[in-house]
């Protein structure tokens, strides 16, 4: 019984997190969420670099590189396309997976490569 239970709850967790992914206005909030919250991590670590570096007893803190610049972010036209192409692999490998035949299918000699 617990088996069954775990497999209902990770079912009803991935059903969420599909429908989720793809309501628009979901991914919006996350996105406006995540750069909020690396906003708040990078002027954290400013306050932080800032504050050990005039508050401390010991030593000044040599001044460090530059960090790099932050990964560009998606676009929505590009979340879009990537959904859009992971629900075709999902088909691909649900039709595989429905033919047992070991992926001898079109275009594929039966034995050979």
């Amino acid at each position: 019984m617990d088996d069954n239970l775990a497999q209902d709850l990770v079912a009803m967790w991935q059903s969420e997190l599909t429908a989720m992914a793809a309501d628009r206005e979901i991914r919006e909030a996350w996105a406006a969420m995540v750069a909020l919250w690396a906003q708040s991590a990078n002027a954290a670590l400013k306050f932080a670099q800032h504050d050990t570096a005039f508050g401390s007893a010991g030593a000044a803190q040599p001044p460090r590189a530059a960090s790099a610049a932050a990964a560009p972010q998606l676009g929505l036209d590009e979340i879009e396309r990537l959904g859009r192409r992971v629900a075709e692999l999902e088909q691909r490998l649900a039709q595989f997976l429905e033919r047992g035949d070991g992926g001898a299918g079109p275009g594929k000699a039966e034995g050979g490569v």
